[in-house]
């Protein structure tokens, strides 16, 4: 095979500079680029129309193979983007020839289990992690994702969660340069596969002298699977939230919006539910604390709350006490919208929206 080359050019036209393709020395240096440099995932030629952005969840992240495992595999890296769809990366060299056909299979295992098994708690603290030794707040990540300094960040994590249990993810096969049988099985995977996006992504080094350059390119999406492709959802609005809820939760949901509207509280919609949020004025931010569902379920969510964890801690067993709400992670609780949870609904988010006009006097 031919070396292939590209030219750096200097001040002077004339002043060409060489850059040889040559290979990675190991897979590992691969990895690490990527992990420093998301953007080698070129966002641009996967939607140009609405290029990818990205934010890392984890290098190196491990995929359970049963509910009760941390991780049988690893997996590369484990990103999301802007519509909190999660992508899988597997980094491999041509001279690997896994990359030919077990490379394939062994990323199908990981996508299979991990929309089963992940936890968005473990996907949380993962991302959390992977912020802090870059010295960052994820949630300040994610606002930058978003681009959207009032992103309601719990509204992203739920718009994840659903992604991922309904199997709207993407593939990539990170190579530096994407042998043929490998092409031709994603672009099999892609046009035959709605939910699923399978993309290779070439990333070819060039050395010359003390420069290097790295060169990105998208393989395998044809113009045929871009087109089947679900086109990014537009947000819900009250009349379409209604329309989609339980007939028997309509009137339920419909107070929730007019007290909120009425206090002063803001109604963030989503691509399908909704949130309530407060403005804090002493911290000068916005706190998502309620959520509904058009499946009939209201969330109420304290993490962003600004109150002591005792403090917390009783607001969340008072309300527990009323017998309507179930756990859902750490700092959520769940009410499924039955007969009695519509009954007892009124007295409990009166309760709520009582108590968060306390705090947002105070804070």
């Amino acid at each position: 095979m031919k070396t292939a080359k590209i030219f750096l050019v200097g001040k002077d036209e004339d002043d060409l500079t060489p850059m040889v393709e040559t290979d990675y020395e190991t897979e590992d240096v691969l990895q690490t680029v990527l992990t420093r440099y998301p953007d080698l995932l070129p966002g641009d030629q996967i939607d140009p129309e609405n290029p990818r952005r990205w934010l890392l969840v984890a290098r190196e992240m491990g995929v359970p193979g049963d509910v009760d495992e941390m991780g049988r595999w690893s997996l590369d890296h484990l990103f999301l983007d802007q519509n909190g769809r999660p992508t899988f990366v597997e980094c491999k060299r041509a001279v690997d020839a896994r990359t030919r056909r077990e490379v394939v299979a062994q990323m199908l295992d990981y996508a299979a289990n991990g929309t089963a098994y992940w936890s968005m708690d473990r996907l949380r603290q993962a991302a959390a992690e992977t912020a802090e030794k870059r010295g960052k707040s994820l949630d300040d990540e994610i606002r930058k994702l978003l681009a959207d300094n009032e992103a309601d960040i719990e509204s992203y994590w739920h718009t994840v969660e659903d992604n991922l249990r309904k199997g709207r993810v993407r593939l990539i096969f990170a190579t530096d340069r994407t042998p043929r049988e490998l092409r031709r099985l994603v672009e099999f995977l892609n046009e035959k596969m709605t939910d699923v996006e399978v993309l290779a992504v070439e990333i070819k080094q060039f050395k010359g002298k003390e420069q290097r350059a790295l060169v990105p390119r998208v393989v395998g999406f044809t113009e045929e699977a871009r087109e089947k492709k679900e086109p990014p959802k537009s947000k819900t609005d009250r009349t379409t939230f209604l329309s989609q809820c339980p007939p028997n939760t309509v009137t339920t949901f419909s107070r929730i919006l007019d007290l909120a509207e009425a206090r002063g509280y803001v109604i963030y919609w989503g691509t399908k539910g909704l949130s309530v949020r407060a403005y804090l004025p002493k911290a000068d931010r916005w706190i998502s604390f309620a959520y509904c569902w058009p499946n009939g379920h209201f969330q109420f969510f304290f993490a962003q709350l600004p109150i002591p964890e005792g403090e917390a801690q009783a607001l969340r067993k008072q309300l527990m006490d009323y017998g309507i709400f179930a756990k859902s992670g750490e700092k959520t609780l769940d009410a499924t919208l039955d007969a009695k949870a519509i009954a007892r609904l009124p007295e409990v988010y009166d309760l709520i929206l009582a108590k968060m006009d306390e705090i947002v006097k105070a804070y």
